[in-house]
């Protein structure tokens, strides 16, 4: 019996094999779709190993049957953080849980085989935990992306808040400030979001709902506190210009305060190794070769 079932899983895994690849060369405009602009600044770049692996069950009733695990609060949640990630261009939330849920089937189907048929069987926790890691994989990719996109536009919101400010004193409007910035400076994770502000005001947004759909995209606590002002000053109609340059020694001042905290907690994470290892090491030395001669060792 157990040779009739180990059988069909073996025919089972080889037509998944065959059929997987037969999709794979039938659907290269869709792996040219999924797989074009991951670094988020127009710069062809490979897509993830989960995309690649999974890209022909990322459409169709693959897709439907993989997302269809998921509720529908936590794909609005996944869009959430793929648009923070700078990914919204690039895949779907639908297409991502599903690159989540067909790579965790990928792996799990031939782990399970030669657990359940090897000479020598492998312990269960083996293809558990395996196939719990790469499930779970892709969220560290995403969050790490996020982290880093974060990271560029907290250390270039000053400089841009500044040019801002600049371009207005000179005498341009609010409006043909964020064009100028984005037409003159540095490509970065926050001039593409200013472009998507000119953007959306293109297509009808007021300024404030531009500004507050560019906040939830970036989704960061100085970008949010940073559009709140703004949407107040200019509601009550103060001077812009002023609260850019306020907000941009603001911005330093949180920043210095954040590099002394951060400063602070690295002299405290270093007595770890310092007193498990480098403090031994040292005694060791020391004092080794004096213990050894007090006991006669040679």
């Amino acid at each position: 019996m157990l040779g009739i079932i180990g059988a069909l899983m073996l025919g089972g895994a080889i037509f998944f094999i065959t059929y997987t690849l037969k999709r794979a060369s039938e659907t290269s405009q869709a792996e040219e779709r999924i797989g074009a602009d991951w670094s988020g600044d127009n710069v062809k770049a490979r897509p993830p190993f989960y995309v690649m692996l999974t890209k022909p069950f990322l459409d169709g009733p693959y897709q439907e049957l993989a997302a269809g695990f998921w509720k529908a609060a936590q794909i609005a949640q996944w869009k959430k953080r793929l648009t923070s990630a700078g990914l919204r261009r690039n895949i779907t939330p639908e297409q991502f849980v599903a690159a989540k849920f067909w790579l965790a089937i990928e792996v799990a189907v031939p782990l399970l085989m030669i657990y359940l048929f090897s000479a020598e069987p492998i312990p269960i926790w083996f293809p558990l935990g395996f196939t719990a890691i790469l499930f779970f994989l892709p969220n560290i990719h995403v969050h790490q992306l996020r982290q880093v996109r974060q990271l560029e536009i907290r250390l270039a919101l000053p400089y841009v808040v500044d040019l801002l400010c600049l371009s207005m004193e000179a005498g341009l409007d609010f409006m043909g400030a964020i064009a100028k910035v984005v037409d003159r400076a540095p490509p970065s994770p926050l001039t593409e979001e200013l472009s998507g502000v000119l953007k959306d005001i293109q297509l009808g947004k007021t300024r404030a709902e531009a500004m507050r759909s560019m906040a939830d995209r970036v989704d960061m606590t100085e970008m949010s506190s940073f559009v709140a002002t703004l949407v107040s000053s200019d509601a009550m109609g103060a001077s812009i210009g002023n609260v850019l340059r306020a907000q941009a020694d603001t911005m330093r001042s949180e920043r210095l305060v954040k590099a002394e905290k951060l400063g602070a907690q690295a002299s405290q994470k270093i007595l770890v190794p310092l007193v498990f290892f480098i403090l031994p090491s040292v005694l060791l030395m020391i004092f080794g070769p004096i213990i050894l001669s007090m006991i006669g060792v040679k």
